[in-house]
């Protein structure tokens, strides 16, 4: 079994001792499917400053949690950026 660890250059894995085994546990539960609704903030920082602080505790209290940021590729050094949010549908 090998086990990828840090190295010097990070890339080779380091195989465990053979003693060493890992269990896996398994557990059924009856909890619903989780649906979720998304969200996508579009803003060209030519034109407007980004997202601040408290726009973000805004969505946040309205259930949106941010999951990423994209800044898009231009020609220009300050473009489009995409928020990324998403919570439970049922919210």
């Amino acid at each position: 079994m090998y086990v990828s660890r840090p190295r010097s250059n990070g890339l080779s894995p380091m195989p465990l001792s053979p003693g060493l085994h890992v269990p896996m546990i398994y557990e059924r539960t009856n909890q619903p499917t989780v649906r979720w609704e998304y969200r996508v903030e579009t803003i060209d920082l030519r034109e407007q400053a980004p997202l601040s602080q408290a726009q973000l505790n805004e969505l946040g209290r309205h259930g949106w949690l941010l999951a990423g940021i994209l800044q898009l590729p231009t020609s220009y050094e300050a473009g489009p950026v995409q928020y990324y949010f998403v919570r439970d549908a049922a919210s």
